[in-house]
């Protein structure tokens, strides 16, 4: 059931630090403001829109970021300071407006690119003592005077398509807008496995029980640091009692009645056109 999902990027070399060859390697970069990604509104949907080729002068820059390698290309973000520093004729979009607009593995380098960014703004001083933080060789900071150590922050959260037999449980989340629906979702406690947070997650926001619990996919999700665990489980007992305050409404939905879902850009769209088509092989 392991599907490539939006924002992953297989083909992207994370190892880090950077090469010992670096300078005399090709290179490209992609420009970030305070979470808003450099574009070039006139070559959509060539990837050229935000990746640009041959840093000149990447060492004056003071906010790098050292995404990855693409085979012998090397990828970088730069923070910039100001909107003064947008490169000519470009303009700043948010990463979800880059959704569907430009090809996959572009889109995993900006949303890659966002989240290191705003890992080194957030990271500057250690949030212990307050001291400047030094950079390690592994991405991390520390702290030179209590010793903190300092990574990008990760949040995982499980989210899970419960069926019951030909039917599968929707639920529209005081979040969304009035007319769509989703699967169930939610953050990872301390001290939890993915499948006790599953669990929990289905009990606390429609008020059922699941069983046969199995792993779907993941999907790096930027907004702003989730990774998304996607499961697929079974209708163990229970009624629906939704808690009115993430969730304001529930019910069970055959593949014939669907209503409004998540595009395919989500795991959880995902998700809903994986059982759409488990029932259309059936009948």
């Amino acid at each position: 059931m392991c599907q490539r999902m939006p924002f992953s990027n297989d083909d992207l070399d994370f190892t880090y630090p950077l090469p010992a060859d670096f300078e005399n390697r090709p290179s490209c970069y992609i420009c970030v403001y305070k979470g808003k990604v450099a574009i070039d509104p006139l070559n959509l949907p060539d990837h050229q829109t935000i990746l640009h080729e041959d840093i000149k002068d990447v060492k004056t820059k003071r906010i790098v970021q050292y995404l990855g390698s693409l085979g012998e290309k090397l990828c970088y973000a730069i923070g910039l300071e100001s909107q003064e520093e947008v490169p000519y004729g470009m303009q700043l979009v948010f990463l979800r407006d880059l959704m569907g607009q430009i090809d996959d593995r572009t889109l995993a380098l900006a949303g890659r690119a966002v989240q290191l960014i705003d890992f080194e703004l957030t990271s500057k001083f250690c949030g212990r003592c307050g001291i400047p933080t030094e950079t390690l060789e592994d991405r991390g900071k520390k702290c030179p005077k209590c010793d903190l150590l300092i990574y990008p922050r990760l949040s995982p959260a499980v989210i899970v398509l419960v069926m019951q037999e030909d039917k599968v449980l929707l639920a529209r989340s005081s979040h969304f807008s009035s007319d769509i629906y989703s699967v169930i979702a939610g953050f990872v406690e301390p001290g939890e496995t993915l499948e006790h947070a599953a669990e929990r997650e289905v009990m606390e926001e429609v008020g059922l029980k699941i069983k046969n619990i199995r792993y779907f996919a993941s999907q790096p999700w930027p907004f702003p640091n989730s990774l998304m665990i996607g499961f697929i489980a079974d209708y163990a007992g229970g009624e629906i009692r939704v808690d009115g305050e993430e969730i304001i409404d529930a019910a069970w939905f055959s593949r014939d009645e669907l209503p409004n879902f998540p595009g395919k850009a989500s795991i959880s769209g995902h998700l809903v056109d994986w059982f759409v088509k488990k029932e259309e092989k059936r009948s």
